[in-house]
C-alpha cells in the first residue's frame, strides 16, 4: 500500500541564509587558500631565485627599484585579504567596532601607501606586456580610489557609503584570487596566452557581478536598505558605547 509524505515547504529565508552561510565559508576557504600559497612561495623570493616562475626574467631590473616595491606587495597583500574578511564581518564589526575602526585605519594604510603604488609601480613592468600593464594599473588605481573614498565616507559617518566602497576595494584586491583560478584554469585547458585577458576579468568581473548582486538586493528589499542606511550610524555609536562601557569595567 503506497503512502504520501508530507514535505514541509522550504522556508526561502533559511534557505538564502545557509546559501550565505555556504558563500562565506567558501570564500574564507579560498582566501585562505591563496594566503598559504602566497607565502609557501616566499622561499623563492628571499633571496629571489630568478628562475621561479614569477622571477623569471626580472633578473636585469629586478634590483633597479623593482625589489622594493615587488616586497611590499607580497608582504603587504596577504595581509589586506586577511584583514579585509575580518572587517567586512558585521558581527565582528557589532560586537568590537573599535577593534572595527583600528584595524579598518590599518587595511587603509596598506592599501593606500603600499599595496597600490607598488602594484602600479610593477604594472610597468608587466612581463606579457603593454594590455596586462594597463590592466594592473587602472586595477591599482581603481583600488586606491575605492578605499580612499572608503575612508572619507566613514569619516563623515555615512556608514552605509562606506561599507559599500570597502566592499568594492575589497573585491578588487581579490582579484589576485580570481587571476590564479582563471591561469589554472587555463593550464587545465592547454590554453596559452591568456593572461592579459585574465588580467582584465580578474577586476572587472568581480566588479560588475558585485553591482549586479546590490541592484538585485535594492530590487528586493527596498525599504530594509533604506532602513538600514539611516540606522547605521546609530548602532555604530551604540556599538562603540557598548565597548567602552566594558572597556570602564574592566579598569574598574
Amino acid at each position: 500500500m503506497l503512502t504520501s509524505e508530507m514535505t514541509e515547504p522550504i522556508n526561502p529565508s533559511a534557505l538564502r541564509r545557509r546559501l550565505l552561510l555556504t558563500l562565506r565559508v567558501l570564500i574564507v576557504l579560498v582566501v585562505g587558500k591563496t594566503i598559504a600559497a602566497t607565502l609557501a612561495n616566499w622561499p623563492s623570493y628571499f633571496p629571489p631565485d630568478f628562475r621561479s616562475d614569477f622571477l623569471l626574467g626580472r633578473e636585469g631590473y629586478f634590483f633597479n627599484g623593482y625589489h622594493a616595491a615587488f616586497y611590499a606587495h607580497i608582504i603587504a597583500g596577504p595581509l589586506t585579504l586577511g584583514l579585509g574578511l575580518v572587517l567586512l564581518s558585521e558581527g565582528i564589526r557589532q560586537r568590537w567596532p573599535l577593534w572595527h575602526r583600528q584595524l579598518g585605519k590599518l587595511q587603509g594604510l596598506l592599501v593606500l601607501f603600499v599595496v597600490a603604488p607598488s602594484g602600479l609601480w610593477m604594472a610597468f613592468y608587466a612581463a606579457t606586456g603593454p594590455v596586462a600593464g594597463a590592466g594592473l594599473a587602472l586595477l591599482a588605481v581603481m583600488t586606491a580610489v575605492a578605499t580612499a573614498l572608503g575612508w572619507r565616507s566613514a569619516v563623515q559617518r555615512k556608514f552605509a557609503k562606506h561599507r559599500r566602497w570597502m566592499q568594492r576595494s575589497y573585491v578588487l584586491l581579490c582579484s589576485a584570487i580570481v587571476i590564479r583560478m582563471i591561469g589554472g584554469a587555463a593550464q587545465v585547458a592547454g590554453v596559452e596566452g591568456t593572461y592579459p585577458y585574465a588580467v582584465w576579468i580578474s577586476w572587472l568581473a568581480p566588479l560588475a557581478a558585485l553591482e549586479l548582486w546590490r541592484i538585485s538586493l535594492l530590487r528586493i528589499y527596498p525599504r530594509r536598505q533604506s532602513s538600514a542606511s539611516r540606522a547605521a550610524p546609530r548602532d555604530q555609536h551604540r556599538g562603540e558605547l557598548r565597548t567602552r562601557g566594558r572597556l570602564q569595567t574592566s579598569l574598574d
